[in-house]
């Protein structure tokens, strides 16, 4: 703006003369203070330009003024919002349309703003003041844009001793992200709440990527565009630059993310550790971003669930390599710490069989302990229970009770007579009937022939057998006559015995003996 400014002076005052060079810059002086002291009397305007419309082209497009005195900082836009933050410290709301929203204090002085999707974030200074060694004082407030809802709020705690911001921005599960000017990529990481109904309103920033190990020199940086897929889209600079070439199209590149691991000494893990902590991460951050979708009803939970589901079948898969890694070298303590990352049951069961091949049965035992804690079975005595009372059954069905209980005592008496065979030790001799009571105690009476009501209400209960139809004019189907005769005789099934049986040790350890006696 000063470039333009005096390029504007210089023609002003070519028609005025020659004036000296202290003479000149008051002047300059003067004018640039009266003109921003008029700048500043009046508002700033937001102009919003829209891609598409169903309405009226010329109508979709709006321009606001704020009022006197209040400047605009930063502006971002989402999924059906916009947002512009003010030198008053406020975050103002738009719809696409047009429609203003709520207008939110900032606690502190503004920095910047970002979104993505229908989430916006402003981040604002804590304090004027750096700490001793420089490093800011920020703080972050997440915020719906557009209901105006805040998410969740507090310090932003993932600077590097001595830098400062330089980019912000959200993944593409919505979690907000941040790089400081030490090449520390950052994100908030939120955990879903126990009821599946809302999450924490806090969270806690975890490193995801250090990228000082990546520059080939110290002047080397990287400029950042999103995070995605679980990678860093940016642009490499070279030779101390800050910024890409504008006129030049910038060639991006990606830079997979991982988090700053301590290297084990005594148990080498490999990358799989890595992998795991942040899988589990992603996955808490796609159930968050899942929960808060289904419950303002913007989305289908059976398919969210399904999709969660499948994400914790690839993140368990590597949780589980990782386990059998560490059970092959004996760590048994350290392989039942692993088995918290677990999400599914299935895996659970993964997990205790292949200790018990490796013969640990220990940790099998407990493994499935955490099992049963995690995912407790259903306590079949609520279904059989005797002493439920009436009221815990359907009204319905105990009115047919009393309606139908001549009939249910006759089915009841023919299902009793069916069950009598003359092979049934059980059976009475001749001349007695089996009859039951309705409290379900049997008694025989000596030489009582069935009531006639009873045979007939058994012959209505046999089921009618159906005519088939024979058409005279098909053609009549020949069969071999060996089909249906021959039956092929199953192989008896071999048995064998397990490996880790007693019976095969012994005898393995009693053929080595003999070998070595020979």
């Amino acid at each position: 703006e000063d470039d333009d400014d005096d390029e504007d002076f210089d023609e002003e005052f070519d028609g005025l003369g020659i004036m000296s060079d202290m003479t000149r810059s008051a002047v300059k002086k003067a004018k640039r203070k009266k003109r921003g002291d008029a700048d500043s009397a009046k508002g700033s305007t937001v102009y919003f330009y829209r891609f598409e419309t169903f309405g009226k082209v010329a109508d979709k497009d709006w321009v606001v003024a704020l009022p006197d005195g209040e400047r605009v900082l930063g502006c971002a836009t989402g999924r059906e919002w916009g947002a512009v933050i003010t030198s008053r410290r406020l975050l103002r709301l738009f719809t696409t349309a047009g429609i203003q929203g709520p207008v939110i204090w900032i606690p502190g002085e503004p920095v910047t703003v970002v979104g993505r999707g229908r989430f916006v974030a402003a981040v604002y200074h804590r304090s004027l003041s750096p700490m001793q060694d420089g490093t800011q004082l920020l703080g972050y407030s997440l915020i719906d844009g557009i209901n105006g809802n805040t998410i969740a709020a507090g310090e932003l705690s993932s600077i590097s001793p001595g830098a400062s911001l330089t980019w912000a921005g959200f993944t593409d599960v919505c979690a907000l992200s941040v790089m400081d000017s030490d090449g520390m990529l950052s994100m908030l990481a939120r955990s879903p709440s126990s009821d599946n109904c809302s999450s924490d309103t806090m969270g806690h920033w975890i490193p995801m990527l250090d990228t000082v190990g990546l520059k080939k020199s110290t002047s080397d940086s990287f400029w950042p565009v999103e995070v995605y897929g679980g990678k860093l889209v940016c642009v490499p600079l070279r030779g101390g630059k800050e910024y890409p070439d504008p006129v030049r199209r910038p060639v991006t590149t990606t830079l997979p993310l991982r988090i700053p691991m301590a290297k084990g000494l005594t148990v080498k893990s490999g990358p799989l550790d890595e992998v795991s902590v942040r899988g589990n991460i992603a996955l808490n951050q796609q159930k968050v971003l899942n929960d808060y979708l289904c419950n303002l009803g913007e989305a289908d939970a059976d398919a969210l669930e399904e999709e969660y589901v499948q994400m914790s079948a690839q993140v368990d898969k590597i949780t589980l390599k990782l386990f059998m890694q560490i059970v092959r070298t004996g760590k048994v303590e350290r392989a039942l710490d692993l088995i918290q990352r677990l999400h599914l049951e299935q895996s659970y069961d993964i997990a205790i069989q292949a200790a018990d091949r490796v013969g640990h049965r220990k940790l099998s035992d407990r493994i499935e302990e955490s099992k049963l804690q995690k995912f407790q079975p259903l306590d079949e005595d609520m279904f059989f229970d005797d002493n439920a009372s009436a009221e815990s059954f359907p009204r319905g069905r105990s009115e047919s009770f009393d309606g139908n209980s001549e009939s249910m005592m006759s089915q009841r008496e023919l299902k009793t007579s069916q069950s009598i065979s003359p092979e049934d030790p059980r059976t009475p001799p001749r001349g007695f009937r089996v009859m039951e009571r309705m409290d379900g105690e049997q008694f025989t009476d000596e030489e009582t022939p069935p009531r006639p009501s009873n045979k007939r209400k058994a012959e209505d209960v046999a089921p009618i057998k159906s005519k088939k139809r024979i058409n005279p004019f098909a053609k009549k189907r020949l069969e071999s006559p060996a089909k249906g005769i021959t039956k092929t005789v199953a192989s008896p099934t071999k048995l064998s015995l397990s490996r880790q049986s007693t019976f095969s040790t012994k005898s393995r350890q009693k053929l080595r003996d003999g070998k070595q006696i020979v």
